[in-house]
């Protein structure tokens, strides 16, 4: 099963944002979506969640994703936007439990108190359940939105079909540890039989944790396919408009150099 788009558009604001976007990604894969400031990934994503309203299709398991009711669409998929402001002093357990209110994460007999903490654990916020939200650092709150939303799909399965993770920059506010760690629930999430879309700004991060990398550029796809052919020279160069040079770092990864930036060349 995947997740499929065909002949996307959006238009907002009487500007066109997004031009025939035909994308396909699977379960089982993390599928990162790159490019410059402007290029239509965070709209794509909002596209993909149901926030924008769009021309073209969007599929989901093999349905459209129209013929979702809202509670419905909440047992397949679970959405970590940009950011999250909270007017109330919500602790960190109510804001993990929300994901709690339509039972989807109710399985296998586990009180919901033992699957918040779980899921706190796994984002490394462990005793972080009596909190205060507001008191939290960015990277902090940002993980406590992970959790909430890893609590909506526990399982990365369900009657045996996938269950989908839709990451909008998760790892901009997170040191490096805590970057990898995220990356590690990622995969985590996909090998269990999950899909897993995200936005990503980090090319050396994407690189090392993306199977596939969909490249935007002028809201479309400028190139496709696994880590190793888009994250290159000639279409990373050609997307943002600058000198790219990969070069392969140690059982990782490419590091990406910019050649020339603010009129300014740098040796390779």
């Amino acid at each position: 099963m995947d997740l499929r788009t065909k002949d996307l558009s959006l238009d907002l604001g009487g500007r066109r944002i997004l031009e025939g976007v035909s994308i396909q990604a699977t379960a089982g894969e993390v599928t990162a979506i790159v490019g410059p400031n402007g290029s239509g990934k965070t709209s794509l994503l909002k596209c993909l969640t149901g926030e924008y309203r769009y021309s073209g299709t969007i599929s989901l398991n093999g349905a459209d994703i129209n013929s979702y009711a809202p509670a419905e669409l909440a047992l397949w998929r679970a959405v970590l936007p940009q950011a999250i402001e909270l007017s109330f002093p919500f602790t960190v357990h109510e804001v993990v439990s929300l994901a709690l209110t339509s039972g989807v994460a109710m399985d296998k007999g586990r009180a919901s108190d033992d699957l918040v903490q779980r899921a706190l654990e796994r984002v490394g916020l462990g005793g972080y359940a009596p909190r205060r939200y507001q008191t939290l650092s960015g990277g902090e709150q940002q993980r406590v939105q992970l959790a909430r939303v890893l609590l909506q799909v526990w399982e990365s399965t369900l009657y045996d079909l996938p269950r989908w993770l839709f990451l909008d920059e998760p790892v901009s506010a997170l040191d490096i540890a805590h970057q990898l760690l995220v990356i590690d629930i990622a995969q985590d999430f996909a090998r269990k039989g999950g899909g897993v879309i995200a936005v990503m700004h980090d090319l050396n991060l994407t690189s090392m944790f993306a199977d596939q990398v969909l490249l935007m550029q002028g809201g479309q796809v400028a190139a496709s396919g696994a880590a190793e052919e888009v994250l290159a020279d000639e279409p990373l160069s050609r997307a943002y408009g600058c000198a790219v040079v990969t070069r392969q770092a140690p059982a990782t990864g490419a590091w990406l150099l910019p050649q020339v930036a603010n009129g300014r060349a740098f040796a390779p």
